[in-house]
């Protein structure tokens, strides 16, 4: 089953028995590697487009829940019983994703943090990867979860989950990227995202990729 990694092998010379260490001799070194883990993390960050539900705080705005359901019922042209559903597992899936990720904002600074052995997971390939989880564990019918990419194959590479109307097309559907905001969960259009987002070619919906 293909990975999705972005630089993280980059820094695997720079911890022992899973653990990072610092010698006398090897600090300059470090921080060099640090640097460059630094910059080569993948998962780049943007600006953030108009129509983002993210209000820069540290926790979701009161009204998401409400413009999420709103954006979601959308895709579908009409209002169903999975549209709260699906909006409230998103929300909550994310903060609970940050938690158990133990999530150091900026999302380049954790994704640094997990370069270094320090955290486990928090790329942006673990968040797609688990949030697809989350989504398809709650069995829905009109809506599917695709596993979205941009800049594929280089040092560059972020991912997203792309949630779309039953048979939509990729490109009519909205951008799920807890990642981007380290865990308060950032939304919009695929049209409308500062990222070119495609259909990540190794993900099916049904073999899903793994981040290691």
């Amino acid at each position: 089953m293909p990975s999705n990694s972005g630089c993280r092998d980059v820094v695997t010379t720079f911890t022992e028995m899973g653990r990072p260490y610092i010698r006398g001799r090897s600090i300059k070194f470090f921080l060099r590697a640090a640097l460059v883990a630094l910059v080569c993390c993948g998962c780049t960050t943007a600006g953030h487009p108009g129509g983002s539900r993210y209000d820069g705080a540290s926790h979701r705005a009161p009204d998401d829940l409400v413009r999420l359901e709103g954006d979601l019922a959308q895709l579908l042209g009409y209002r169903d019983d999975e549209v709260p559903r699906l909006a409230q597992a998103l929300l909550e899936s994310s903060a609970n994703l940050a938690r158990e990720y133990r999530v150091q904002p900026p999302a380049l600074w954790h994704n640094f943090l997990v370069n270094i052995g320090l955290r486990d997971k928090g790329l942006c390939c673990h968040w797609t990867q688990d949030l697809l989880g989350e989504i398809k564990a709650l069995g829905l019918i009109n809506y599917r979860a695709l596993w979205g990419v941009s800049r594929h194959g280089t040092w560059r590479e972020h991912s997203c989950v792309v949630v779309t109307a039953a048979g939509g097309r990729f490109e009519t559907g909205l951008v799920m990227d807890p990642w981007r905001n380290a865990g308060n969960l950032f939304w919009t259009r695929v049209a409308d995202d500062v990222y070119d987002w495609q259909p990540h070619p190794y993900d099916n919906g049904v073999n899903r990729i793994r981040c290691r």
